[in-house]
């Protein structure tokens, strides 16, 4: 990104007019400017994302940054003093990236995996931010031999708790390496983990991908998840020839055992005979999922009119040149929580100079 722009929030500022006002209006910008302010402008040379909330008729959203090591948001982090990067991130987690930068053998390096920051934005006061959720992602295309997630999971778990600050906990660990085994012998992919250290409960989010719908009772038998499975086989059931065959499930684990709370993770229907991510920016192919979103309540109309607006490539001219912004869809997850059924719909943004 280039040096005209000072912050990620100035750049975020000329771009404004692309935000879709039911998704992103007055109190969305007054939560996510004084963050991403404090963000250098090459927070945007990787993807960047945004959550919105879809029952919520409040037109804000959760944002997130990509922080892996080797990327310039990392280099930035790693050049600010501790003081500075604490208000943004946390002092554990700073640590927890430079360590991964500076060890080849760290977890991180041996997974080849990416950081996510997440910011509960939607849900602070305007002007105010806690500290970042920190997820271990998918990045790119998994090289041969390499390590998977379920593979080491007490190493996971070392690394999950380095970057929350958080002490060591026995029976956390036997829980994760539990439901760990359970979804690889349910034929599934551990893909994502995180915690979320700016939350009252501490717990460590597992997001679990797989194809066979008919095994899924299964897997949430074997991982011992406390709820009716009719619920989330209904919510499968739903998205059936509209979404995917590919589905994700997200679990909370405690020191207790896993949480009633199960997420179900939508995505796009993609031809296999297409390598790249441009299905991503496809309005109709979208839209089968946000209409049957609106059709259960769990959609507000203005939202879903939003989110068919919102995959888009564009041209703009900023301070310095024309710059290419691409908006696209990643998936949509619909939760099942304490307070009932609520989704949430995954976007994300790429900015560019061009000339």
């Amino acid at each position: 990104m280039n040096v005209a722009y000072s912050s990620l929030g100035a750049l975020l500022d000329d771009l404004r007019s692309l935000f879709p006002a039911a998704l992103m209006g007055d109190p969305g910008w007054e939560r996510l400017q004084p963050l991403a302010r404090r963000l250098p402008a090459c927070a945007a040379d990787s993807r960047f994302g945004f959550e919105f909330h879809l029952s919520d008729p409040s037109p804000v959203a959760d944002f997130c940054v990509i922080a892996t090591p080797g990327t310039r948001l990392a280099e930035f982090y790693g050049q600010q003093d501790r003081e500075a990067v604490s208000r943004v991130i946390g002092s554990d987690c700073a640590a927890f990236i430079a360590d991964h930068r500076r060890a080849p053998q760290s977890f991180l390096a041996r997974a080849g995996r990416g950081i996510i920051l997440e910011y509960d934005l939607a849900r602070s006061p305007p002007g105010m931010h806690g500290i970042p959720g920190v997820f271990v992602v998918n990045r790119g295309v998994p090289e041969p031999g390499r390590m998977k997630l379920h593979e080491e999971p007490a190493a996971l778990v070392a690394a999950l708790r380095s970057a929350a600050g958080w002490k060591p906990d026995a029976a956390e660990t036997h829980h994760v390496e539990r439901v760990c085994a359970s979804v690889a012998n349910s034929g599934m992919e551990l893909n994502d983990a995180g915690v979320l250290p700016g939350r009252a409960t501490r717990v460590i989010r597992l997001v679990a991908q797989g194809t066979d719908r008919a095994k899924v009772a299964g897997a949430l038998e074997r991982v011992q998840w406390p709820g009716e499975p009719s619920l989330p086989a209904s919510i499968l059931s739903d998205f059936a020839g509209l979404a995917s065959p590919t589905f994700g499930l997200d679990f909370d684990v405690t020191s207790e055992g896993v949480s009633p709370r199960l997420g179900l993770e939508f995505f796009r229907k993609v031809e296999s005979r297409r390598r790249d991510e441009l299905f991503r920016l496809d309005r109709a192919g979208w839209k089968p999922i946000i209409d049957r979103l609106e059709e259960r309540n769990w959609c507000l109309p203005a939202k879903a009119g939003g989110l068919r607006e919102w995959p888009r490539l564009e041209f703009c001219f900023g301070r310095d040149g024309v710059y290419q912004a691409r908006q696209t869809l990643n998936h949509f997850k619909v939760t099942i929580g304490p307070d009932g059924v609520s989704s949430k719909a995954y976007a994300g943004m790429d900015v560019r100079r061009v000339t």
